[in-house]
C-alpha cells in the first residue's frame, strides 16, 4: 500500500483519458502533464492539470521530480485560464483522500476561476485562528521534523 494509504484506482476517468478511451476537451498536453476542462466544472473555466504518470492516487506518494513535472504547469494553466475567463484570480485546489474531497484517485489539481468577492458562490476559506502559541508550534515541528 501506499504511503499516504490510499489506493490507486487503476480504473479511474483519468487514467481512462491519459489513455485517450474517455474523451477530453483538452487544454494542453506535455510529456508529463494533461492539462483540460472539467466534465463537471463548479464554475466556467474550472480546468484540471494532471500527471500522464499513473499508480499515484495522491500526492504524498509522488516521488519529488514526477510531482515538479506536473506541477510546473500549474502557472501556465492558472495565467491561461485567468485570461480566458476574465477572472480576478483563481484557487488552486489539490485534494489528498476521500476525507479530503478527492473523489477521482489518480493526483490531479483544480484551477477554478473565481469572480469576487462574493460572485462566483464557490466556498471560501474561513479565518484564520487564534495565532500559534510557542509551545504548540515547538511540538508540531518537532513532530514534523522527525519524518523528513
Amino acid at each position: 500500500m501506499a504511503v499516504s494509504g490510499i489506493p490507486y484506482d487503476d480504473d479511474n476517468v483519468f487514467k481512462k483519458i491519459i489513455e485517450g478511451t474517455v474523451p477530453s476537451y483538452k487544454i494542453f498536453e506535455t510529456e508529463h502533464a494533461l492539462a483540460f476542462l472539467d466534465a463537471f466544472p463548479m464554475v466556467k473555466g474550472h480546468s484540471l492539470l494532471i500527471p500522464k504518470a499513473v499508480g499515484y492516487a495522491s500526492i504524498i506518494d509522488m516521488p519529488a521530480d514526477v510531482a515538479a513535472n506536473v506541477v510546473k504547469e500549474l502557472p501556465r494553466l492558472a495565467r491561461v485560464v485567468k485570461e480566458a475567463t476574465g477572472c480576478d484570480g483563481v484557487n488552486i485546489v489539490q485534494n489528498n483522500g476521500a476525507c479530503a474531497g478527492q473523489v477521482v484517485f489518480h493526483v490531479h489539481f483544480h484551477v477554478l476561476p473565481r469572480w469576487g468577492p462574493d460572485n462566483d458562490g464557490l466556498v471560501r476559506l474561513g479565518k484564520s485562528g487564534d495565532m500559534i502559541s510557542k509551545d504548540v508550534a515547538s511540538e508540531l515541528l518537532q513532530a514534523m521534523q522527525a519524518k523528513l
